[in-house]
């Protein structure tokens, strides 16, 4: 996944900062839609989960996809539509303010290794063989 942070000493096109941001408004737009759809705090917990681990399945196939291609302006809307679309803001939030000390705890340790292996099988399965 390093790859994705490849060029980090170069500069950006105003169309990798439009990419940017333009995903990171639709990320932000599909969160909260799928936040509002139920009010109850297990929904809250299993959305959150959910999108997290969606959303690194999503940047990590893109990234695959991506993999040894100049794509900078694909590249720069993928990691604004991820950090639009996932929370891990919100997910430590709610990780410490849930009442059930030991749904807190497995809450905060499955999130980050699911999200972490759904991004790595997404990267696997889209990443263009050697040839």
């Amino acid at each position: 996944m390093i790859e994705g942070l490849q060029g980090a000493d170069r500069r950006r096109s105003i169309g990798e900062y439009l990419a940017v941001t333009v995903g990171g408004a639709v990320g932000a737009a599909m969160r909260y839609e799928v936040w509002t759809w139920r009010a109850t705090p297990r929904w809250l917990l299993m959305s959150t989960f959910g999108v997290d681990v969606f959303g690194c399945l999503v940047v990590g196939a893109a990234l695959g996809y991506l993999s040894g291609r100049s794509a900078p302006v694909a590249r720069a809307g993928v990691f604004g539509l991820a950090c639009g679309f996932t929370t891990f803001g919100l997910y430590a939030l709610q990780a410490v303010t849930h009442r059930g000390a030991w749904n807190s705890v497995v809450y905060l340790v499955a999130t980050p290794v699911v999200a972490l292996i759904a991004m790595a099988i997404g990267a696997a399965i889209t990443r263009p063989g050697s040839r």
